[in-house]
């Protein structure tokens, strides 16, 4: 015990010696090493509050209160306002909007991962080529962070307008903790979104494969900066892009083959069995950059949703649903709480323990969406359907696929074929909120929503949204909101 305390004293002396310019400021990042800043990017992505971006496209439905108490709250809640697309509640929404869960662990992402890797990278000890990748990968990560974050707490991107709206604020490395942060306009995002995916680019230090599916590969900020370019209408910049992430990876997962094939049994006599989409979690070659979600009971897919899908395609065919595993008795399962015997809980998800929806990550299937996009905004509407027809070819049952390429000889046709493959490929993610509040801003792609609930009362109620409705952008949270007198 002598010994110890002698120890101890002896560092307290050496400690009082030292010069205090020699001591790190406190608040200051203490990492100053490769393999210490790299211990930051080993970090799980997942914890996104899916519930406001699922809800307002109107494919699905996120909910365990029965739907009736929803519609006909006197005071209605957070829920039902999503829910009812009441665009005249919208303050009301921002009132019970104390925290956000996305707001939270995005910047959190951002403050706590990015930054302090890019504060401290260039000074660092330890192999180049590492801290180059190591600075790589947090820039490609502040840039997603920030693409869903612009996304949800701000206007979609006008050309016309971009450059006075306001937008959110963007961390940068530099930032004063003490200082709150100024919001920029939503140009300013989009153009350093751009700008840290460029920079991550230059760095020429990603591997072609990712350390694991958490982490960045080369792919990755071509992916981001192609959502970015075709948000700001930069068809041709975005195309080029998506080009370039595909050449590093292009694979689709085949929804349809044995391996990624489950079989589930029903919960009741005479125990059928369904063959599910056994999407392993961190195994799907088309994922870029995965963020680790298991959707447990839901969410429920709409009646609306399910007609707009493609006959044959795996989210109708291959996701059994809660009233199969209930032998088809809508009085049974999720149906009965909810009281919609329409909706189902997804049984793929749901019951399908082991598997994982890429719900806020990157694929590779959104790059073949935007070549499509920008192609037929070129009139090449052959070439646009040949890749649409890569992704279907993954998702529609083999027996009923029929190639898109050759067949399609107008804009309008062409765009509705996008629409629709888009639809089945971003369900059970949050980038159908995030095509379509874009597509909002495009005469020939905006919509005004519409989706019926038939209560199994024998009631019905059908609710619209319009592209120009305010839920489209979510409310700051109230706990940021109290803290930064610069969010509105």
């Amino acid at each position: 015990m002598k010994k110890i305390f002698t120890a101890i004293a002896a560092v307290l002396v050496l400690a009082s010696c030292a010069k205090f310019t020699d001591l790190k400021p406190k608040g200051m990042n203490m990492l100053s090493s490769a393999d210490e800043l790299e211990l930051l990017l080993n970090a799980e992505f997942r914890d996104f509050y899916h519930n406001d971006m699922y809800q307002i496209p109107g494919d699905l439905l996120i909910t365990t209160t029965p739907v009736a108490n929803l519609i006909s709250q006197p005071t209605p809640s957070r829920n039902s306002i999503l829910i009812t697309w009441d665009g005249s509640y919208a303050e009301r929404l921002a009132e019970l909007t104390r925290s956000d869960d996305d707001y939270r662990t995005l910047y959190g992402y951002i403050g706590q991962i990015a930054n302090p890797i890019l504060s401290s990278v260039d000074f660092a000890s330890g192999d180049a080529a590492k801290l180059a990748q190591i600075k790589a990968e947090a820039l490609c990560l502040r840039a997603w962070a920030q693409f869903i974050l612009v996304n949800k707490f701000a206007a979609a991107y006008n050309p016309a307008t971009a450059a006075s709206t306001p937008g959110i604020p963007y961390l940068m490395e530099d930032w004063d903790i003490s200082i709150p942060p100024e919001r920029w306009t939503v140009k300013q995002v989009y153009d350093q979104i751009v700008a840290d995916c460029d920079e991550a680019i230059a760095t020429n230090a990603l591997p072609v494969k990712n350390v694991n599916q958490m982490r960045w590969n080369k792919a990755c900020p071509y992916a981001i900066k192609a959502l970015a370019l075709i948000a700001m209408q930069d068809y041709e910049g975005a195309e080029a892009a998506a080009k370039e992430s595909l050449k590093v990876n292009d694979a689709i997962t085949d929804y349809w083959s044995p391996a990624y094939t489950k079989t589930l049994t029903a919960f009741m006599p005479p125990f059928n069995q369904y063959e599910t989409v056994g999407r392993w979690p961190f195994a799907c070659e088309e994922d870029l950059f995965h963020t680790y979600t298991q959707l447990i009971f839901g969410p429920f897919r709409t009646t609306d949703c399910e007609a707009k899908l493609e006959e044959g395609h795996s989210a109708l065919v291959r996701m059994p649903l809660d009233i199969n595993m209930f032998n088809d008795n809508p009085m049974m399962g999720m149906g009965m709480t909810i009281g919609i015997p329409t909706y189902v809980a997804v049984g793929a998800m749901g019951t399908g323990a082991g598997t994982s929806w890429n719900t806020y990550g990157l694929k590779t299937t959104q790059q073949y969406l935007i070549v499509a996009e920008c192609e037929i905004r070129k009139g090449n509407y052959s070439e646009a359907m040949k890749y649409l027809d890569a992704i279907r070819a993954k998702r529609i049952d083999p027996d009923l696929y029929a190639p898109l390429e050759g067949a399609v000889t107008s804009k309008d046709d062409a765009l509705a074929h996008l629409k629709q493959t888009a639809l089945g490929e971003n369900l059970y993610s949050i980038f159908n909120f995030v095509e379509r509040k874009r597509w909002n801003q495009l005469d020939d792609m905006k919509e005004t929503l519409s989706r019926t609930f038939n209560l199994i009362s024998g009631q019905s109620y059908t609710f619209t949204l319009a592209p120009d409705s305010p839920l489209w952008t979510f409310p700051f949270p109230g706990n940021a909101v109290d803290n930064n007198p610069n969010l509105k």
